[in-house]
């Protein structure tokens, strides 16, 4: 498969006045022509921070600090982190767009929906007013918005999660960009809103040949709408794999507690399963295995040396010390 996006060796630093801690440590992610790829990990993982890197949306006390991310342009194959700004923002809402996790706080409450749809257009575009405003409401209808018309003269308050959730995906796909980046997209919806948001978004990628990267910690969303995923753990993939491997082949004792978390909702003994302890910050990260303080299943070597990311199996990587002699190392 043609990759749209490769991800190399991504470092990205939180930088204080003591010290300067690593969030997310050298991951390598390639995402295909047409792919749904899902990053999911609790909160704190480096998900969403790796995300707005592509994107060069980081700002200071965050910073990339070393590493790749090559993107299939209209121009060719570019470093996005090497870009200057002028540079980025002609892919960035064009060939790159981005829903964020709070559509009720990502739009401007001072203007109307219509002005901040037609606004990508401006920048990316030489449509007239009254063809900007076509394609405004006629994306608005594709993304299921009923009395379209009318919705376009509104304000962000005036409008429901679901509805906001829709728009924020017709502004993103008003330019027909090759790559959108789900964040959190069903986040605070109701259960009917987040099946439609999901079928909707399945259904949009088919219609525009648009590559997907989904980062939720919803195990079912990635199930929904992904075809490979990667799991994050303190700011490195732990395991990689395509979603049918991933739920039937789990391999890192960490993605088995996710999945067991999800899966005792419906046990019968009506106890809920948690992962004991928290994700390590940035600024205290163990000298081995990141996960050795939550694993039940950690040997010596897990807390004296770091796992690499290795083959276990085709299209099936991960980093534990478990499989270290079925795998070979490839990082």
């Amino acid at each position: 498969m043609d990759n749209i996006l490769e991800v190399k060796n991504l470092n990205i630093d939180l930088i204080t006045k003591k010290n300067t801690a690593r969030l997310v440590d050298n991951v390598n992610f390639n995402v295909g022509k047409k792919q749904s790829y899902g990053i999911v990990g609790e909160s704190g993982c480096g998900k969403s921070i790796t995300a707005l890197s592509i994107m060069q949306l980081l700002s200071y006390p965050l910073q990339t600090n070393g590493g790749q991310i090559f993107f299939k342009s209209e121009v060719g194959n570019v470093d996005l982190l090497s870009l200057k700004n002028h540079e980025i923002r002609k892919i960035r809402g064009k060939e790159i767009s981005m829903i964020f996790q709070e559509p009720m706080t990502a739009l401007d409450p001072i203007f109307t929906i219509e002005k901040q749809i037609v606004e990508t257009l401006k920048f990316h575009t030489d449509l007239n007013n009254k063809d900007m405003s076509d394609m405004a409401l006629q994306m608005l209808k594709k993304v299921g918005i009923p009395r379209a018309e009318n919705i376009l003269k509104e304000y962000p308050h005036q409008l429901s999660g679901g509805m906001l959730q829709r728009i924020m995906i017709a502004i993103a796909l008003i330019c027909k960009p090759k790559l959108l980046i789900a964040d959190e997209p069903t986040t605070a919806l109701d259960v009917t809103i987040q099946a439609q948001i999901l079928e909707l978004m399945n259904d949009l990628k088919t219609t525009y040949d648009t590559s997907i990267i989904m980062i939720t910690h919803d195990l079912g969303v990635i199930a929904e709408t992904c075809e490979k995923v990667a799991v994050f753990y303190a700011g490195q993939i732990v395991e990689e794999t395509d979603v049918v491997n991933l739920f039937h082949n789990t391999a890192h004792p960490y993605t088995i507690g996710l999945l067991k978390a999800v899966t005792s909702l419906g046990d019968k003994s009506k106890t809920l399963f948690t992962i004991p302890g928290m994700v390590p910050d940035g600024a205290h990260i163990p000298k081995g295995c990141r996960f050795e303080k939550r694993c039940d299943k950690k040997m010596k070597i897990c807390k004296e040396k770091t796992p690499e990311l290795m083959d276990i199996a085709k299209d099936h990587k991960c980093r534990c010390w478990l499989y270290a002699e079925s795998g070979d190392n490839n990082e």
